[in-house]
């Protein structure tokens, strides 16, 4: 085999840009390439069309222990061989390297396959390259095919893959692998166990896949600025946290989330992230008792968003702080690397006079060698206000008198408590509402037929005003309705209303009203705009607005009022009210809408006209914003999402009979005013009315049979001697086939 060329019609190797003369070099000299092919120590073999192995040079045959004579016998994909792939399964006949360059006409190259030589019982591993000589007219004539023996390299990263997945598996920490994308490439058994999911499961998941619902600390959402594989994956850099994580039961998990860059060794380039984490859960849920030492506390810090610190403390009343550790960043708000150089920047966002509070309380404890407990206001270099409860305990030690002190961010508590307060503020509101409801809406009673009754009669421009003051007294009773509903949603499914008349009634009275020097404008480029909600209720927003505007203008120079109705969107449409008033401060603007709250002076303003107009449009799904400043003028901006119009067909008109109304009408109600409006609207009617000022008036009447030809009772449900409740079921027993009808300035 000495001669390549001859035996096996493989032309030798030229080097390209060589002489033209086979084997000639530079110099003059010759090379002997079918020699050099025999000594090399990678093993050849070259391969015929038809798979057949035609020449293998003495390294080929050394390596797969095989003579000369019966390799030649063979082909490249002889089943003999018994090849393998990396990952251990069979390589089809037509996925050799041979057949493959054979078949493509092109190089492979890189290819590791597994060989199993004749009577061996270990494989030998073998890295193959296969390059096809092609003929003048394309064809492969034979492919030349080297071999490079791996399997101590190759064994060697087997034993170490196996150790890894020993490792891998075995790892008490749950241990999660992400590719670049951030999904889940692998993950332990630990893993399985903590997430309470298997590897098929997890496979594939992203970090932010809102099934995982993790959230900080604090229990607010955890986003990718939070999670440590996400930060890690953008910045390359280590990163750690605590991260709670839902399993699929509904249970929270608290994991002390570790993430690392991998990278091969010596490369920049990532290819995924590594994350170990522990269920640090109980310790979490027992951070009291883990404080009894440092280890302890650090686990803690590892677990709660809080922060430890120590001071000594003099008996002169000099604290020295020596020590800080845990969420800095997140409780304070300040840079933790800075906190821990120097532990006294930890109060540096309280305020003056807290701080003094804050000092007398550690120096009344300390004088009796007694813990301390505050909760004081801190302001974050960022803008925020944070609110820390700490809690100090004593020690005496070498050095004096020491507190170790815990210090945890309950901001959230301190807000449910103030919406707390709020609910309960709202509730004696509505208590108060109640007791005021039932005189207004008995004055309401009174004024309100009469107005209708003197409208009918009145002619001409008069018509017009007790039209408008009609409107006024309905929006009165709809205010003492709002202001009792301030807590509470009152809109019906499928109640709707179109702002624009509502719009135009409103301006219409507010120029018969104003003062006649506010310029009063209005841009309604919309034709209809339906909104969800009852018409008073809208309509007292629209009032309570242009109220609110023209008491702006007070004193000011060419006083204006524009308002603009337009469509925000398909879906939306806006309500704009400016005025050129007096504006708002940021202090009225902090508290605007608060109830009672009101900048006018005494007898000016109840403070309930916004607090009520904002609580509408919270009930109609609307949103409000201000734009204010003091000299300036305030623009308020309303956005109602539309609903579709709802379009009743009228039904065909049918011919009926007005009733009749004769006999006598009982009427018991403590107020004299309503009982003499509804006598003169009983006997409009053509009913003979008999009034009286309680229920045991009214029981005596009936029981003595004075009434006659009694056919109604008109009863007050809230009166003094005796409560409507209280009287219904003894009238029910003294007239038993009288209909009542119920009357109240207010039922709760």
């Amino acid at each position: 085999m000495s001669d390549i060329a001859a035996s096996a019609s493989v032309p030798p190797v030229v080097p390209s840009g060589s002489p033209t003369t086979p084997g000639a070099l530079s110099d003059g000299s010759f090379v002997d390439f079918a020699q050099l092919v025999e000594t090399l120590d990678v093993a050849v073999v070259v391969q015929d069309p038809r798979l057949r192995i035609i020449y293998a040079n003495p390294k080929a045959t050394t390596l797969l222990g095989l003579s000369a004579t019966e390799i030649t016998t063979r082909t490249t994909n002889d089943a003999r061989l018994d090849v393998i792939g990396e990952d251990g399964s069979p390589v089809p006949e037509d996925a050799h390297p041979g057949p493959t360059a054979l078949r493509t006409g092109r190089p492979v190259s890189g290819v590791v396959l597994g060989v199993r030589r004749d009577g061996a019982s270990e494989r030998v591993w073998l890295l193959v390259h296969a390059v096809p000589k092609l003929a003048a007219d394309g064809t492969v004539e034979r492919v030349v095919i080297s071999l490079s023996d791996v399997s101590v390299s190759h064994r060697s990263i087997r034993e170490h893959e196996a150790m890894y997945q020993s490792v891998f598996r075995s790892k008490s920490e749950g241990l999660v692998v992400h590719n670049m994308d951030g999904s889940i490439r692998e993950a332990n058994a630990a893993a399985e166990r903590i997430l309470g999911l298997s590897i098929e499961q997890m496979r594939g998941r992203l970090p932010l896949d809102p099934r995982w619902r993790l959230v900080r600390p604090d229990h607010s959402p955890a986003g990718r600025d939070f999670i440590p594989s996400e930060i890690t994956t953008r910045t390359g850099a280590p990163s750690q946290a605590v991260v709670g994580v839902h399993r699929p039961t509904g249970e929270l998990a608290w994991l002390d989330v570790h993430a690392d860059p991998l990278r091969e060794l010596g490369e920049p380039q990532m290819s995924g992230v590594v994350a170990t984490f522990a269920d640090i859960t109980v310790e979490r849920n027992a951070t009291m008792a883990l404080e009894a030492s440092r280890s302890q506390l650090q686990r803690v810090l590892d677990a709660v968003p809080g922060v430890v610190f120590t001071f000594r403390y003099s008996d002169n009343g000099r604290v020295e702080f020596t020590y800080a550790a845990g969420r800095i960043r997140e409780v304070t708000g300040l840079d933790a690397d800075a906190v821990r150089g120097t532990p006294s920047l930890l109060v540096s966002g309280i305020a003056a006079d807290a701080l003094a509070e804050v000092r007398a309380l550690v120096a009344r404890a300390a004088s009796n060698r007694a813990p301390y407990e505050h909760v004081v206001k801190l302001n974050t270099p960022a803008g925020e206000v944070r609110w820390v409860r700490t809690v100090g305990i004593p020690a005496e030690s070498a050095d004096g008198l020491v507190y170790t002190a815990f210090s945890l961010d309950v901001t959230r508590e301190q807000q449910m408590e103030d919406a707390l307060r709020r609910s309960q503020r709202r509730e004696a509101l509505g208590d108060m509402a109640a007791g005021m409801a039932h005189n207004f809406n008995n004055m309401l009673a009174v004024i309100l037929p009469n107005v209708q009754l003197a409208r009918e009669q009145a002619h001409g421009e008069v018509v017009q005003h007790l039209s408008d003051a009609e409107r006024a007294a309905v929006s009165a009773g709809d205010l003492v309705k709002r202001m009792l509903a301030l807590g509470h949603a009152d809109v019906r499914p499928g109640m709707q209303v179109d702002l624009v008349p509502l719009l135009r009634d409103a301006l219409h009275m507010c120029r018969q009203t104003f003062d006649k020097s506010i310029i009063i404008t209005d841009e309604i480029t919309v034709a209809d705009a339906h909104v969800r909600g009852a018409s008073s209720a809208v309509q007292q927003i629209i009032i309570n607005m242009l109220l609110n505007a023209r008491d702006a203008l007070h004193g000011v120079s060419s006083p204006t009022l524009r308002v603009a109705l337009a469509g925000g969107d398909q879906a939306s449409v806006v309500l704009t009210i400016a005025d050129n008033g007096a504006g708002m401060s940021a202090e009225t603007l902090r508290r605007i809408g608060e109830p009672f709250f009101t900048t006018k002076g005494p007898g000016s303003g109840t403070g309930l006209g916004l607090a009520s107009a904002f609580r509408a449009i919270h009930d109609a799904g609307g949103s409000w914003c201000v734009e204010s400043l003091p000299g300036h003028g305030t623009t308020f901006v309303i956005t109602f999402p539309r609903v579709a119009a709802v379009r009743t067909v009228p039904s065909p008109s049918t011919s009926m009979p007005k009733p009749i109304l004769t006999g006598a009408v009982l009427i018991i109600d403590d107020e004299a005013m309503v009982r003499s409006v509804l006598a003169r609207q009983m006997s409009k009617a053509g009913m003979r009315s008999v009034p009286v000022s309680g229920a045991k008036e009214a029981l005596a009447l009936l029981r003595a049979g004075t009434v006659a030809d009694l056919r109604l009772i008109l009863l007050d449900l809230s009166m003094p001697d005796m409560s409507g409740d209280a009287a219904l079921p003894l009238l029910r027993e003294a007239a038993p086939h009288v209909p009542v009808i119920a009357l109240s300035g207010h039922s709760p």
